[in-house]
C-alpha cells in the first residue's frame, strides 16, 4: 500500500506542476488546448470551450497542450507533400490544385508572412478534400493531421506568437506550482509536528544489518522503553549503551503492545563509539499556526542550498552516487509512508522542491532550456532557428537519459546490494 501512495503523490506532484503552466496560459490569453490528468488514450474527457479536459489511462502525471512551441515552417506540411509524391490515382486536375495552394502556404511561412499562411490554409483544405475519392483514408487523415497542427501552431494566440514576458510566465509557473505546493505542505506539517533530527522519539527508525541490534531481534517501529531495566529518555539511552564498553545489556521494547526484553547481547565499536547498532525516529517538533510560514520558509531555503550544493557536485564520483531515479524516489517515498504521515509528507514537500529546482535547470526540454531561449532570444533580438533548437534537444535529451541512467544504476545497486 505504501508503494500506491508514494506513486500517487508523486503523480499529484507532477500535475500540480502542469497545472502551474495550464493556468499561467488561460491567465495570459494563451491557447491551451488540452489539459489532462495520465496520458492518452482518456478514460473520460469533456470539451469546455477550446480545451479539451481528461483523465488518461496512463497514469504518469499529466500534461499541457499548448500549440505552437515551435515556429511554424515550410516543411511542417510534409504529409501533404507526401500525398503529391505517393497517390497515383489523383488526377492532374486534383494534383495542380493542391500544389499551387501547397506552394501558396509555403511560400507565406518562407517569408514569415504568418497571417497571410493561415489565410491561405482553407484553400489547401478544399483541394485536398476535392481529391479525397482519389487518395486513401489513411493518406487524408495524415494530410488533414498536418494542416490542423499548422493551424494551431499559426494561431495568433499560439506559444512563439505571445510577447516574451507572456511565455516567461507560462514557463515559470510550473516551477513556481511546485515551490508553492513546498511550502504548503511545509506549512501545515510544521502546525501538525515536522521531523526534526533534534528532537529524538521513542521509536526504532532503522537497524543496522549484523550489529548486536540486529541479533538481539531489535526491528525498525519498535519501541524502546528501558536499557538494562532502567526507563531512560532517547538521549540518554545513547550515553548508556556507550558507557557499556562491550560489555552485554538488554533493552526492552514494546511491540505491537507487548513488552518484550531482547538480549542479553554485548555492544560493539562503530564509528568510534560502543553502539548496538540503531538509529531512533526523528521526533516531531511543532509550530504555531503563525510560526509555521516563517519555519517553512526557512527549512525551504535550506533544502534549496542543499540541492544546489548537490547538483554542484554531481561531476564528482560522490555527487553521482547521490543521484536517484524514479525507482529510488518511490522506494524512499514508500519507506516515508511507511514511517508516518509527517515524514512522507515532509519528503513529498522536499521533492516538489527538487522537481522545480530540477526543472530550471537550463537544458531542453526542461523549463529551464525554454527560459534560457528566452533570454537568448532578449539578447538576439529573434529566435533560434527550428534546426538550433532540435539540436539544443537532442543535447539535453541525452543529459537527462544519462542522468536517469546513473540514478536507475545507484537505486538498483542499492536494492539488491543487502541481499547479497
Amino acid at each position: 500500500m505504501s508503494v500506491f501512495i508514494a506513486i500517487a503523490g508523486l503523480l499529484v506532484l507532477v500535475a500540480v506542476h502542469e497545472l502551474g503552466h495550464f493556468t499561467a496560459a488561460k491567465l495570459t490569453g494563451m491557447r491551451a488546448l488540452r489539459f489532462y490528468l495520465g496520458f492518452p488514450p482518456p478514460i473520460l474527457k469533456r470539451q469546455y470551450g477550446e480545451t479539451e479536459y481528461g483523465i488518461g489511462a496512463i497514469p504518469l502525471g499529466g500534461f499541457v497542450k499548448i500549440p505552437g512551441m515551435l515556429r511554424p515552417e515550410p516543411g511542417d506540411l510534409y504529409d501533404v507533400e507526401d500525398l503529391l509524391e505517393r497517390a497515383d490515382d489523383l488526377s492532374d486536375d486534383d494534383a495542380t490544385a493542391i500544389g499551387v495552394a501547397l506552394d501558396d502556404v509555403r511560400r507565406h511561412l518562407a517569408q514569415g508572412r504568418h497571417d497571410a499562411a493561415l489565410a491561405a490554409l482553407p484553400a489547401l483544405r478544399a483541394a485536398v478534400e476535392q481529391a479525397a475519392p482519389s487518395i486513401s483514408e489513411l493518406q487524408k487523415r495524415r494530410a488533414v493531421r498536418s494542416m490542423d497542427r499548422l493551424e494551431e501552431n499559426l494561431d495568433p494566440r499560439a506559444y512563439w506568437r505571445c510577447s516574451r514576458a507572456r511565455r516567461l510566465a507560462v514557463i515559470a509557473a510550473g516551477p513556481a506550482a511546485n515551490v508553492i505546493a513546498c511550502f504548503f505542505i511545509l506549512w501545515g506539517v510544521a502546525v501538525h509536528g515536522r521531523p526534526d533530527g533534534s528532537v529524538l522519539s521513542r521509536d526504532v527508525a532503522a537497524v543496522i544489518a549484523g550489529s548486536p541490534a540486529d541479533h538481539a531481534g531489535l526491528r525498525p517501529s519498535d519501541r524502546l522503553l528501558a536499557v538494562d531495566g532502567r526507563a531512560l529518555p532517547p538521549l540518554r539511552v545513547r550515553d548508556a549503551i556507550e558507557r557499556s564498553h562491550g560489555r552485554q545489556i538488554t533493552v526492552t521494547v514494546e511491540r505491537n503492545g507487548h513488552r518484550i526484553v531482547l538480549g542479553p547481547v554485548r555492544t560493539k565499536v562503530i564509528d568510534g563509539s560502543y553502539r548496538l547498532g540503531f538509529s531512533f525516529q526523528a521526533g516531531l517538533k511543532h509550530y504555531s499556526f503563525f510560526e509555521a510560514p516563517l519555519a517553512s520558509a526557512s527549512f525551504m531555503w535550506d533544502l534549496t542550498t542543499g540541492t544546489a550544493s548537490a547538483l554542484a557536485d554531481v561531476v564528482t564520483p560522490q555527487g553521482r552516487s547521490q543521484l536517484h531515479s524514479t525507482v529510488g524516489i518511490v522506494r524512499y517515498s514508500a519507506d516515508a509512508a511507511d514511517a508516518g504521515t509527517p515524514f512522507y509528507l515532509t519528503l513529498l514537500a522536499y521533492i516538489s522542491l527538487s522537481l522545480a529546482i530540477f526543472n530550471l535547470l537550463p537544458f531542453l526540454p526542461l523549463d529551464g532550456g525554454h527560459i534560457f531561449l528566452i533570454a537568448l532570444e532578449k539578447i538576439r533580438g529573434r529566435m533560434v532557428s527550428r534546426v538550433v533548437f532540435e539540436r539544443i534537444s537532442v543535447l539535453g535529451i541525452a543529459l537527462m537519459v544519462l542522468v536517469f541512467l546513473i540514478g536507475l544504476q545507484n537505486d538498483l545497486s542499492g536494492i539488491l546490494t543487502p541481499a547479497r
